[in-house]
């Protein structure tokens, strides 16, 4: 038998894909050898009364055309009637998705002592150096925010923190000593295990000042390692005894990398005010 192809088939050619009223900017930062790159998307349509909500995301290269398509998408009425809200994304002027040693600095807390040795496969990263959070957070909160501000309207009430694994871990930590810096959280597969658990008694002692009713929400995948999963179960514990609007969902057959998008999904939905 003989098969019928259409006869102008063109040569295959690469898929650019732009995403509209998007950009990015390389920033150099005192203290660091290479500039972070900052992507920030603004919908193409007027502030809402109070201003934009921003999001904020940690790997920015790996989450923020997603985050841009999801929450466009959630615009729709009948896709949740969310705001439009701009989209910042905190990454690195890579080809991939992960700068690996920078986000290992970038995305851990400072510690005292040196920290314990990472889980074993990463021990093939032997010079990598850790405790950069907080200067990352003062980028964030005193170089990027103003930033913005200057250029569009921004509720400052309505500034929403999204991180996966260390950037979870960087969204709590954040949370612990900056509870007043975004008015939202969601941390997805937090690696508290990080430092033998350094994060977890400090989240567990928390004072409750600036935490009541501050919305927090973790995402995990039912197929991740068991520890993960109790480490976040533990930390809804803490937290609802605090007082944080907080809550835990566990996604069946999801692990650890797969459960990332989705969680975004379910952060912007959640945690993205609905349209006046």
């Amino acid at each position: 038998m003989t098969q019928v192809f259409a006869q102008d088939i063109s040569t295959p050619t690469p898929v650019i894909y732009t995403l509209p009223n998007s950009y990015s900017v390389d920033w150099q930062v005192d203290g660091q050898v290479s500039p972070y790159r900052v992507f920030v998307s603004v919908p193409n349509v007027s502030a809402p009364e109070g201003g934009f909500p921003v999001v904020y995301l940690l790997d920015g290269n790996a989450f923020f055309s997603s985050a841009v398509t999801v929450s466009q998408t959630l615009t729709h009425e009948r896709a949740g009637g969310k705001q439009p809200a701009i989209i910042v994304g905190i990454g690195y002027p890579i080809d991939g998705l992960y700068d690996i040693e920078r986000r290992w600095y970038d995305l851990t807390p400072p510690t005292p002592e040196p920290p314990k040795a990472p889980l074993k496969h990463m021990d093939r990263f032997k010079n990598i150096q850790y405790g950069g959070a907080e200067a990352l957070q003062g980028f964030l909160i005193e170089q990027i925010r103003p930033w913005l501000a200057q250029q569009y309207e921004i509720n400052e009430q309505q500034q929403i923190l999204f991180g996966h694994s260390l950037g979870g871990l960087f969204t709590l930590y954040t949370l612990h000593i900056h509870p007043e810096a975004f008015s939202a959280y969601a941390a997805a597969s937090p690696s508290l295990w990080w430092n033998e658990g350094y994060l977890k008694p400090l989240l567990e002692q928390q004072s409750p000042e600036n935490l009541e009713n501050k919305p927090v929400l973790m995402v995990v995948g039912g197929d991740e390692m068991d520890f993960m999963v109790s480490d976040a179960k533990l930390a809804q514990q803490w937290f609802t005894k605090q007082g944080l609007h907080s809550e835990l969902r566990e996604l069946p057959y999801m692990n650890h990398g797969t459960v990332s998008l989705p969680a975004l999904t379910m952060a912007l939905e959640a945690l993205l005010p609905k349209a006046q």
